[in-house]
């Protein structure tokens, strides 16, 4: 591989805003767009809703149930072993590869509440039981107690989700939430091309080092499947970066409008060094303990503030918090894209603050 010129912070910035759509709404078919972002972080229902309006120009919460209805894109444990929206014709063939991720998880969750626990009978039994249709976990795994007592009923239920092909069916994930999921298998693909899946990343992702992929995955092994053909970038830490050929690196100076961010977005978690997203010294206000993260504002690209929204009583408010009292001009742009964001979320009230 030839190695390139250095490539700044700035240019990392614009250059994942360009391809995470977040330089201006994309005129993109909602399947498209959740194809280009490889898969949408999905495990509380409403924000990828948020992480699609704020990408998609028109975009209609009705589109992604309607594609889920179709089964043309579904919900299902995947990148990190957390719940992503995804197409289905992609599923099939990332699944296989981030196997190692999914087991784990299952290896940290459980630990010695899976002593005991052998696979293949599990899923020899849940697969017969999911013959009969569409089921929760927690039934599924009430039926699995039943055949095998002694093992632990929770370990199971997350282990039948590690080594089974499941995806959640009509009408979990849907706008606003509030409803319980039922799984069914789907069939997938038996071989693992973890090369693929690094190109797809860099095309959503990069440039990006062999550490980013890993973080991004969920297991550090997908950082050896890099492609061959890669372009080698070393960022300001010296730090090499490898890319797809023939992609744009955008400039720096490139405007980058007032973007309002969903909780979890995958524009935060997708990287081992994030801070082409999020400066260090707001790390900590943004990704909260427990594996929270925060839905995020960004001025000049870069995180500035955070967001939520918050009923009191038949009041939804908008509310915002940035860490740093904003120029006159800046809130004028919260003020314009906060409403956009209000008409959407169906707000009544905007409240925006500054951390001094």
């Amino acid at each position: 591989m030839e190695m390139i010129k250095e490539i700044s912070q700035r240019q990392l910035n614009r250059t994942l805003l360009s391809r995470q759509m977040l330089l201006g709404p994309v005129s993109l078919k909602t399947d498209k767009a959740v194809e280009r972002l490889v898969a949408v972080q999905a495990q509380v229902a409403s924000p990828p809703y948020f992480g699609l309006w704020a990408r998609v120009a028109s975009f209609e919460p009705s589109q992604l149930m309607s594609l889920r209805d179709s089964g043309k894109v579904l919900r299902a444990p995947l990148l990190r072993s957390t719940l992503h929206w995804v197409t289905a014709t992609d599923y099939r063939w990332i699944r296989p590869v981030i196997q190692p991720a999914l087991e784990k998880a299952w290896q940290g969750f459980f630990g010695v509440r899976k002593s005991g626990i052998e696979v293949e009978p599990l899923c020899e039994v849940a697969r017969g039981i999911l013959r009969d249709g569409p089921i929760s976990l927690s039934a599924l795994s009430d039926e699995l107690l039943r055949e095998f007592p002694s093992w632990n009923k929770e370990a199971m239920e997350y282990g039948v989700r590690t080594h089974l092909p499941l995806v959640q069916v009509s009408p979990a994930g849907s706008w606003k939430g509030g409803t319980a999921a039922r799984y069914q298998l789907v069939a997938v693909d038996q071989a693992a091309d973890s090369a693929r899946l690094v190109r797809r990343y860099l095309a959503a992702f990069g440039p990006a080092t062999a550490r980013d992929v890993a973080a991004w995955a969920g297991f550090t092994s997908i950082g050896k499947a890099l492609p061959d053909d890669l372009i080698e970038y070393q960022d300001e830490a010296g730090r090499v970066l490898y890319d797809l050929p023939g992609q744009e690196i955008v400039d720096g100076d490139f405007p980058a409008p007032i973007r309002f961010v969903a909780e979890y977005d995958n524009l935060v978690l997708s990287h081992a060094d994030r801070s082409r997203i999020v400066p260090e010294v707001h790390r900590k206000k943004v990704l909260l303990t427990a594996g929270r993260v925060c839905a995020t504002v960004l001025i000049d690209g870069f995180v500035a503030g955070v967001w939520k929204l918050e009923r009191d009583k038949k009041l939804l408010r908008l509310k915002v918090e940035l860490f740093a009292e904003p120029s006159k001009k800046l809130r004028k742009e919260l003020d314009q894209e906060g409403a956009k964001l209000m008409a959407f979320a169906e707000a009544h009230e905007l409240d925006v603050r500054w951390i001094v």
